[in-house]
C-alpha cells in the first residue's frame, strides 16, 4: 500500500521504434524503482517528425499497466531545437530571465514570436553567467501537446531530451562529475538508440555540449544485412549473438560478422570524433578540457564488446554503471530505459539536475486553472485577513464585554450584601434576592406593610358589628379590592342592621347583601354580604 505522502513520477520517452516509460516513487526516505516498461513503437513516417503522427493506443498501454499519470515528463528532441552557448556578464537570476530571450534572438533562425525560450546556467563566476540556450518551435510545442492531450496525458515539463542524459549522470556519478578538473577531463554521455545518437558533453557535472547524431542500432543491422545477404531479422540475431566478439561463434565468425559491424561502427566514430573536436575548439568558455570519459546508454550500448571498442578507438574510458535505485518490483535495469529514467528523475526535483522546462507562457501547464488558482489564493488570503481582523474585534469585543460583566458582577454582589446582610453564603445574587423579596411580601401581607391584612379587616368588621345583633361566620373571602361574608343571624332585621353599620364606614364602599333566606328550622335567616374595599390612603 503506497504511502500518502508518496509521489509517482512518469517519464516517457518515446523513441522511433520504441515507447519506453519509467515509473518512480518519491518518498521521504528516497526514490523507488516501481517499474520500467517498453512497447514496440512503429512509425509510420519519418522518425525525426515523431510529433506529428497521433500517439495511437498509449491511453490503452498506460491503462494496460496501471501507470500513473498525474506527474509526467516527457521530452523535444535536441535535432529539432535550437541550441546556443551564451555568456551574460551578470548572474542575477531574475535578471536572466528577462534578458535571455533577446539576447539570443539574433543567434536564433526564427522570431520570439515563434520560439519558447528557456536555458540551463552552466557556470557563474567573475560577475558572469554561462548559459546554454534552447529554442523550441511554437508550432511543434503545440501539436506535440495536443497529441499528447488526445492519448489523456498533461506533462508537467517538456525537457530537451539530451538534458535528460545529465539528469542520470548526475545521479549515478554525482560526486566524479562534480569534481571535474583539467585532469580528470570531460564526460560525454551517449544513449544509442535505433535511429540516433545523443551526445550530452558535461563539465564539472554541466552541460556544454548537445547534440544528436542521425546514427543508431538500426544502420549496424541494416549493414550487417547487406553484407552478408541476410534478412533484417537474422542480421538483427547475429548482431545480437555475436557483436563485436564472434570469435567463440565459429559460424558467425567465418561468415565475418563482426568484421561487418566494425564496419558499421565507422561512421559512429568519425562523428564522436568530430563531435568533441568541435566541442574542444569552439564556444566561449576557456577552462574546458578534452573528453576523456565516456558513458553509454540506450538498447544500441548492450552491443557486446561496443566499450572496450570506443574506448580504444577514441582514447576515452568507458563507463555504464547502473543507477542506485531500490526498486519495489525486482525490475532489472536495462539501459534502453536511460532516457525515460532521466526524465523521471527530472520530475523529482533533482537539485543539481535541469531547469529547463518548455512548457511556460502559453504552453504552461493548467494555465487557466494555475490563474483560477492564483485568484482563489488570493481571494482566501483576503478572507483569511477578514477573518482574522473580525476574530480580533471580535476577541476585544469579548474581553470587554467579559470585563464590564465582572465589574457589574462585583457590583450586584455588593448591592446585595447591603441589602441582604444577613445573607452569608452569597451563589447567585439575583435569585438569592428575589427568594429574599418574596419573603418579604409574604411577611408583609400578614403584618400589613401597605395594605388592609386579613386580620385588620377581621378587626374592623368585629368593631363595626351592631352590639345588639349576634352573627355566626360560614365564609369569610378576601379578594383584591373586595371583600365576601356569608353568615347566619336571628332575623332579617338583623341583616339590616349590620349592613347599615358596615356601610358607615369610609373602608366598606357599596355594601349589598344578596341571597338572604330563612333557614329550614325557620330559627336563622343565613345571607351574604358583598363590599368593596378601599386601599389604605386612598380617602
Amino acid at each position: 500500500m503506497n504511502s500518502p505522502m508518496a509521489q509517482q513520477i512518469l517519464g516517457l520517452d518515446f523513441g522511433s521504434s520504441c515507447l519506453k516509460a519509467v515509473s518512480l516513487r518519491k518518498k521521504w526516505m528516497g526514490l523507488e524503482w516501481t517499474g520500467g516498461y517498453q512497447k514496440d513503437w512503429p512509425r509510420t513516417q519519418d522518425p525525426f517528425d515523431w510529433a506529428k503522427e497521433p500517439f495511437s493506443g498509449l491511453k490503452e498501454w498506460i491503462a494496460e499497466h496501471r501507470l500513473a499519470t498525474d506527474r509526467v515528463v516527457v521530452s523535444v528532441p535536441v535535432h529539432l531545437i535550437s541550441l546556443r552557448m551564451l555568456v551574460l556578464p551578470f548572474q542575477d537570476v531574475r535578471k536572466l530571465e528577462k534578458v535571455v530571450p533577446f539576447e539570443v534572438e539574433g543567434l536564433l533562425p526564427y522570431s520570439l514570436e515563434e520560439v519558447v525560450v528557456d536555458y540551463q546556467v552552466t557556470e557563474v563566476g567573475d560577475g558572469k553567467s554561462h548559459l546554454l540556450v534552447a529554442a523550441v518551435p511554437r508550432s511543434l510545442m503545440k501539436n506535440y501537446l495536443d497529441q499528447l492531450a488526445r492519448a489523456g496525458i498533461n506533462p508537467e515539463s517538456v525537457e530537451l531530451d539530451g538534458m535528460a542524459l545529465m539528469n542520470l549522470a548526475r545521479h549515478v556519478f554525482p560526486e566524479s562529475l562534480g569534481a571535474g578538473d583539467r585532469e580528470r577531463g570531460d564526460t560525454a554521455v551517449l544513449d544509442i538508440g535505433a535511429s540516433k545518437t545523443i551526445v550530452c558533453i558535461l563539465h564539472r557535472g554541466q552541460p556544454r555540449f548537445l547534440r544528436t547524431l542521425l546514427w543508431g542500432g538500426r544502420d549496424v543491422t541494416a549493414a550487417l544485412s547487406e553484407a552478408c545477404g541476410i534478412s533484417p531479422a537474422e542480421a538483427e540475431e547475429w548482431k545480437r549473438q555475436a557483436g563485436l566478439m564472434d570469435d567463440g561463434i565459429s559460424p558467425l565468425h567465418e561468415k565475418g560478422v563482426s568484421q561487418a559491424i566494425v564496419r558499421a561502427l565507422e561512421p559512429l566514430v568519425s562523428e564522436l570524433v568530430r563531435t568533441f573536436h568541435v566541442y574542444q575548439t569552439q564556444g566561449s568558455t576557456p577552462d574546458r578540457s578534452d573528453v576523456t570519459e565516456l558513458v553509454l546508454y540506450g538498447g544500441g550500448s548492450k552491443l557486446k564488446g561496443l566499450e572496450s571498442y570506443l574506448g580504444s578507438e577514441l582514447g576515452v574510458r568507458t563507463l555504464t554503471h547502473a543507477p542506485k535505485i531500490a526498486s519495489s518490483n525486482g525490475n532489472r535495469w536495462d539501459p534502453a530505459l536511460a532516457l525515460s529514467l532521466g526524465l523521471a528523475l527530472k520530475g523529482t526535483h533533482l537539485a543539481d539536475g535541469s531547469r529547463m522546462n518548455f512548457r511556460k507562457g502559453e504552453f504552461a501547464q493548467g494555465r487557466e486553472t494555475a490563474a483560477s488558482m492564483s485568484r482563489a489564493r488570493y481571494v482566501w488570503v483576503g478572507a483569511l485577513l477578514v477573518a482574522a481582523v473580525a476574530a480580533t474585534d471580535l476577541y476585544m469585543k469579548y474581553n470587554l464585554q467579559v470585563s464590564k460583566y465582572e465589574r457589574l458582577k462585583t457590583q450586584v454582589r455588593e448591592e446585595f450584601r447591603a441589602m441582604f446582610p444577613d445573607v452569608k453564603n452569597v451563589v447567585d445574587e439575583v435569585q438569592q434576592a428575589k427568594t429574599a423579596v418574596a419573603d418579604m411580601k409574604k411577611k408583609s401581607a400578614l403584618f400589613g406593610l401597605g395594605d388592609w391584612t386579613p386580620l385588620q379587616l377581621m378587626a374592623e368588621l368585629t368593631r363595626r358589628m351592631p352590639p345588639s345583633v349576634k352573627i355566626e361566620v360560614q365564609d369569610f373571602v378576601i379578594e383584591p379590592g373586595r371583600l365576601r361574608l356569608e353568615a347566619e343571624t336571628d332575623s332579617f332585621e338583623s341583616v339590616d342592621k349590620v349592613k347599615a353599620s358596615l356601610g358607615q364606614f369610609e373602608v366598606f364602599k357599596d355594601v349589598t347583601v344578596s341571597d338572604a333566606k330563612v333557614s329550614a328550622d325557620q330559627a336563622r335567616v343565613r345571607f351574604r354580604l358583598t363590599m368593596t374595599l378601599v386601599q389604605k390612603g386612598a380617602g
